[in-house]
């Protein structure tokens, strides 16, 4: 069963052959790739919001690496650990990006037998395209995934339909997130920490500063569990660093000096440092 709705009338959204239509004659046609565009015009705050193609492309590339793997297991680890069996779950991954995060998990839940659907939103259609697409290539998850473009902000979500939203590196809008959970359900976030890519910000500002660590409350939610995601990643070329400094908000907020010292690292070790922390539903 979908819990998608119409983002015009928010009624619900219905599978009719190659769309999704409402009681209200609202149609959205499945795209080539197999999603969803469910983002109203008027709530684009420019031509072509969120990632571009670029950095889709980097995170996918770097990604497919397995370098961010560990933080992928510790998502996976958390979402089985709460999940409750004897029901199909319905599970959200907002803001999902090129999909990476969202498909382990679904392996993983199909590996632990579980029964369950996906949602992953994003508000980059480059990334819910790319998303799509890796999906269309693994025929054991096409019953148990859906892709579509949206906002985290204005979720086309059924109110209180999900038992679990996974949020990574993505726009945080817990008003949504409490919506669309049932009462006990579970949301997952995935937050860098304070050396989090440290080494990479050594190698390029001339005064590199930690992240800002602090651990949020948030209101009709309680804490239940935080874990934490440390490696050590070398990367050997220069596409590799590249890859990884566009996925990043490094990307937009550096000097001309610095993505200059970047091109010319060549290799570069550095730390992964990322909280997992899970929250449930009061």
């Amino acid at each position: 069963m979908s819990i998608l709705i119409c983002p015009n009338c928010k009624s619900r959204l219905y599978r009719e052959e190659g769309s999704f239509l409402c009681k209200h004659g609202h149609r959205f046609d499945l795209s080539s790739s197999g999603y969803l565009h469910l983002l109203p015009s008027n709530h684009m705050r420019s031509k072509i919001p969120g990632d571009n193609k670029q950095m889709v492309k980097a995170r996918r590339d770097f990604l497919t690496k397995g370098y961010y793997q560990p933080i992928s297991d510790l998502l996976n680890r958390e979402v089985l650990r709460f999940c409750k069996r004897g029901t199909e779950l319905q599970v959200l991954d907002a803001g999902c990006g090129e999909g990476y995060y969202t498909q382990r998990l679904a392996k993983a839940m199909q590996a632990d037998g579980l029964s369950f659907q996906i949602t992953g939103l994003d508000i980059s259609k480059f990334a819910v395209d790319a998303a799509a697409k890796s999906a269309l290539k693994q025929p054991q998850l096409s019953n148990c995934l859906q892709y579509g473009v949206a906002s985290v902000f204005d979720l086309p979500v059924k109110d209180h339909s999900c038992h679990v939203v996974t949020n990574l590196f993505a726009p945080v809008c817990p008003e949504e997130y409490s919506r669309v959970l049932k009462r006990g359900g579970i949301l997952v976030f995935a937050v860098t920490s304070t050396k989090h890519l440290w080494e990479l910000k050594e190698s390029i500002y001339e005064t590199p500063y930690e992240n800002e660590k602090f651990d949020h409350e948030y209101e009709g939610f309680s804490m239940i569990g935080k874990e934490k995601a440390t490696t050590t990643i070398s990367l050997q070329t220069q596409e590799e660093i590249d890859n990884l400094f566009t996925m990043t908000p490094y990307y937009y907020k550096s000097s001309v000096e610095a993505v200059q010292k970047l091109h010319g690292l060549g290799h570069l070790t550095t730390q992964i440092d990322v909280d997992v922390i899970t929250y449930r539903k009061q």
